[in-house]
């Protein structure tokens, strides 16, 4: 691990440098990269890969300028609809430039380890835009890095989660057109003509076993899932009592979606990470703030707050309100798990 003192003398030389990334920005696209940026590091945390906790640097990227006409296209759209929509098209995309970018960076920074190790691990954790423009074209250029700053927004929750919206959308209505069958059973789900999802914005394919289970007891419903690594399987448990089905939907599809998109950031964690499965711990605070699970918490809550058009502070204390019976966290527990969801420590 780089010293505090260390990073205070990087971020000291960083600061007067601009940094020029040149790679790949669009998988399949042959256009290079030429894109002006500079970083500093803000500080670090415990993260996971292959199984073990490392430290990673965290590195906050601020783009300064765009020069080819690719990153152009996505990060300086046209202020049409036409170059906003081509915009969002890319956004889900971008996963292997912020790796990219990313490893650039890490291996910059290995010229200054004197710690031993052989690694550097870092993490890109905060990205915006800071287009430099003349001054006779102040208020034009104020707008454009206004939009610049909220696609750059847009594009680090598009990192952060990495999950595709078709992929948590498709498989959501699929579980739902079985559960408007009101029949209990297994059932394996995948796209049509094919035993698997796949989606060209996902970089892995996965498939889904449902299994519904019916309670006359039940005071609602109940679901969970699970992401089986070694199987590429999205495992989906749906209790429910049929008597109030109907007007549980709602609060169904919204558990679904979070559901769904938790255990697909929990793919990427294991297919792109290299992250290996380990026993948990079997006390539920010990659970609940693993790395890996404080993180895909963050995208399944967060799926859930776009999708209601909810603030996202609020979808997490419901739902640690709403699921006492799941989580058995005490009310202290409870508060510093919500605290290291919404703050990030």
């Amino acid at each position: 691990m780089i010293s505090e003192k260390q990073v205070k003398l990087i971020n000291k030389i960083v600061s007067k440098e601009t940094f020029k990334y040149t790679g790949e920005i669009i998988q399949g696209v042959d256009q290079p990269a030429d894109i002006d940026y500079k970083f500093t590091i803000t500080g670090h945390r415990k993260m996971m890969s292959v199984g073990e906790y490392y430290d990673y640097l965290l590195l906050k990227v601020v783009i300064t300028d765009v020069h080819d006409p690719v990153s152009k296209l996505i990060f300086t759209p046209e202020p049409t609809d036409t170059g906003k929509t081509v915009a969002r098209m890319f956004e889900s995309k971008l996963y292997r430039f912020y790796s990219s970018l990313n490893q650039e960076i890490q291996d910059y920074l290995m010229y200054f380890n004197d710690s031993g190790e052989k690694f550097i691990r870092t993490t890109i954790d905060d990205l915006t835009f800071d287009f430099q423009t003349p001054e006779d074209n102040s208020k034009l250029n104020l707008e454009n890095n206004k939009k610049s700053r909220i696609f750059a927004t847009n594009v680090l929750e598009s990192k952060m989660s990495r999950i595709s919206k078709i992929a948590v959308r498709t498989t959501v209505k699929d579980i739902v057109n079985v559960l408007k069958e009101e029949t209990s059973g297994t059932f394996y789900l995948s796209n049509k003509d094919s035993d698997v999802y796949s989606f060209t914005n996902l970089p892995f394919d996965y498939s889904v076993e449902l299994v519904i289970e019916i309670d006359n007891n039940l005071d609602g419903f109940q679901i969970d899932g699970n992401f089986v690594s070694d199987e590429d399987v999205i495992e989906v448990i749906a209790r429910y009592n049929p008597k109030t089905l109907r007007k549980n939907f709602y609060n169904i599809i919204g558990e679904l979606n979070d559901v769904v998109a938790h255990e697909l950031e929990h793919g990427f964690q294991y297919i792109t990470e290299g992250m290996e499965y380990q026993e948990p711990p079997t006390e539920s605070f010990g659970y609940y703030t693993q790395p890996h699970e404080i993180d895909a918490q963050r995208v399944g809550f967060r799926r859930v707050a776009k999708l209601r058009k909810l603030p996202f502070s609020g979808v997490v204390k419901d739902w640690f309100e709403d699921h006492k019976d799941i989580h058995g966290l005490t009310d202290d527990e409870v508060k510093k798990v919500i605290h290291i969801i919404i703050n990030g420590k």
